[in-house]
């Protein structure tokens, strides 16, 4: 899937979410600038997420070339150290 703003990496999370915790720490390591996007805590309520990833769990991250890597915190970091750390 891809979304159709791309340029800049948004995160779609939450506060609260350990997972979340993690890839905003990973980001902050790597000097990473992006979009964080707090949605709602309840699932039901998240339907800018579904509509751009098919699901409604968090951290989703939406890549600079719009490629989506949804409700995988282990995933995203790969994709950051992968592209990001130098």
């Amino acid at each position: 899937m891809t979304c159709e703003d791309k340029g800049a990496l948004k995160l779609y999370q939450t506060e609260w979410c350990s997972y979340c915790v993690r890839v905003r720490a990973r980001m902050a390591e790597l000097g990473i600038d992006y979009t964080a996007i707090n949605v709602p805590n309840s699932k039901a309520e998240r339907k800018e997420l579904l509509e751009i990833s098919g699901q409604t769990g968090v951290p989703t991250l939406v890549t600079t070339d719009g490629k989506i890597i949804a409700d995988d915190d282990d995933a995203i970091i790969d994709y950051l150290n992968e592209n990001f750390d130098k």
